[in-house]
C-alpha cells in the first residue's frame, strides 16, 4: 500500500456527524455513508474465507485478516456461544381467485402449540400468523392458493389486520413440512432487490448458505449472520485449540429489520424476541469465567440473550423466555467479554449495541477502516471480532 493510500485510509471519515458534536441518544450519531458496492448480495465462496477485522480494546489494536485466522485471536479456555436457531422457508407466494399476488411471511405457529410447534404434526388444521403484502386489501374468509410445481394448496384467511393475517391450512403435517414444500428462505429484502437489479446470474443455494452449520431449532425468519462464517472444519480447528463452544436459541424475528425512525434511541419501540437457555449453559459459562477464559457471543442475537440473562435475579436457568432489551451506550455488557458480529446498517439498533460494547470512538474507527478497506457489509458480508 502506498503512503498516500495509507494516509487516505487513516483520515477517511464516513460518519454524518463530527465526533465532538455527538449526543449518543441521537439517531444521527449512528449514521454513516456506505458505498452501495460494499453491500454483499452473495456470501464468500467458502464460509471461513470471508474477511475479519479484529479490534482489541486493550491497546486499541486493530488487525485485518481472514475469518479462518480467528483461531490466532482466541485462547484455550475461551467459550464461544452460538445461536442455533434455524431459518424456516417462511416466505410464501400466494394468489387470490382473481390471480392477484399476495406475499405471506410466516412468523409464528398458532396451531399446534407447544415448544416444538414448528415440527409437530397438526391435528387436521395448521394455523400460522403471517405478515402480508398485497396490492389490494385482504378480507377475512378469503381463500388464497399456494403452488409448488403442479401442486396447489388452499390457504384460508381466518383473521385479517393491516399487514397481518392468521391463516389456516387443512393439513395433518407440520408447519415446517408445509413451508419446505411451498415456501422459500426469506432473504433480507435488500438482497432480493439487488439480485433482481443485477445482470449477474446468482448461483447460490440460500437454503444452505443462509443457515449456520449449527442451525437446529426452527422458527427464525432471519439468520444469526455472525455464525454464517463458521464451517465444520473451522469449528474442529477451534476445538483442537481448546476453544469451547455452547449454544442457545434466539428466534430471530422480523423486528431485526425494523429501522429506527425516531429522532432518538430512547423513543424507539424495541421489538421482543423469544429465546431459550439450554441445560448446561450456566455451568459452561461459570466454568469459563472461573478459569479466566472469555465468554464470546457469536452475533448480536447471542449477546442479546446473554445480556438479558445477566440482568435476571437467577441468570442462565434453563427454559424459554422473551426479551425486549435494548443495549446502547450507557449500558455495560455484563456477561460478554467479546463479540463476533457483521457490519450493520446505519441508524440501527445493532450498531448501537456494538457502540455499547466498544465505545463510540472505536465504532467510528472500525467502520471507517472497514469502508476504506473494502469490507463487504450486512448479512452476507464480512465480520469483526471485538474483544
Amino acid at each position: 500500500m502506498s503512503i498516500d493510500a495509507k494516509k487516505e485510509r487513516v483520515t477517511l471519515d464516513v460518519w454524518a456527524r463530527h465526533e465532538d458534536d455527538v449526543a449518543l441518544d441521537d439517531v444521527e450519531a449512528y449514521d454513516y455513508a456506505l458505498p452501495p458496492e460494499l453491500i454483499a448480495e452473495t456470501p464468500a465462496e467458502r464460509r471461513e474465507h470471508s474477511r475479519l477485522l479484529v479490534y482489541e480494546r486493550a491497546g486499541e489494536r486493530l488487525t485485518h485478516t481472514r475469518f479462518d485466522a480467528i483461531v490466532d485471536h482466541l485462547r484455550p479456555g475461551d467459550l464461544l456461544i452460538f445461536n442455533d436457531t434455524r431459518v424456516v422457508p417462511a416466505r410464501l407466494e400466494a394468489f387470490k381467485e382473481t390471480g392477484g399476488r399476495v406475499e405471506l411471511l410466516a412468523l409464528e405457529v398458532e396451531q399446534p402449540g407447544g415448544e416444538h410447534r414448528w415440527s409437530e404434526p397438526a391435528a387436521g388444521q395448521l394455523q400460522m400468523r403471517c405478515m402480508t403484502r398485497s396490492s389490494k386489501p385482504l378480507r377475512t374468509g378469503m381463500t388464497l392458493t399456494v403452488r409448488a410445481g403442479d401442486d396447489a394448496f388452499p390457504v384460508e384467511l381466518l383473521e385479517v389486520a393491516p399487514g397481518r393475517a392468521l391463516v389456516a391450512v387443512d393439513s395433518s403435517g407440520s408447519a415446517l413440512a408445509f413451508l419446505e414444500r411451498f415456501g422459500r428462505i426469506p432473504l433480507p429484502p435488500y438482497i432480493e432487490q439487488r439480485r433482481r437489479e443485477s445482470e449477474v446470474d446468482v448461483a447460490i443455494d440460500d437454503s444452505v448458505r443462509y443457515q449456520t452449520v449449527l442451525a437446529s431449532e426452527p422458527g427464525a425468519v432471519a439468520a444469526p449472520t455472525a455464525g454464517l462464517h463458521f464451517s465444520e472444519v473451522l469449528l474442529e480447528g477451534l476445538e483442537a485449540r481448546g476453544v469451547e463452544r455452547a449454544t442457545l436459541t434466539l428466534t430471530v424475528g422480523p423486528g431485526t429489520f425494523k429501522p429506527v425512525t425516531s429522532d432518538t434511541l430512547d423513543e424507539h419501540p424495541m421489538h421482543a424476541e423469544a429465546y431459550r437457555i439450554p441445560e448446561g449453559l450456566k455451568a459452561k459459562v461459570e466454568g469459563c469465567k472461573a478459569r479466566g477464559g472469555r465468554v464470546i457471543a457469536v452475533g448480536t442475537t447471542s449477546a442479546r440473550a446473554l445480556e438479558a440473562e445477566a440482568r435476571r435475579e437467577e441468570p442462565l436457568l434453563p427454559g424459554w423466555r422473551q426479551t425486549d432489551i435494548f443495549l446502547r451506550p450507557g449500558d455495560s455488557l455484563r456477561l460478554c467479554d467479546g463479540l463476533i458480529t457483521n457490519f450493520h446498517l446505519p441508524r440501527s439498533t445493532l450498531l448501537a449495541l456494538v457502540t455499547a460494547f466498544v465505545g463510540y470512538p472505536a465504532v467510528r474507527r472500525i467502520y471507517n477502516e472497514a469502508v476504506a478497506g473494502g469490507y463487504r457489509f450486512y448479512s452476507y458480508g464480512d465480520s469483526s471480532l471485538l474483544l
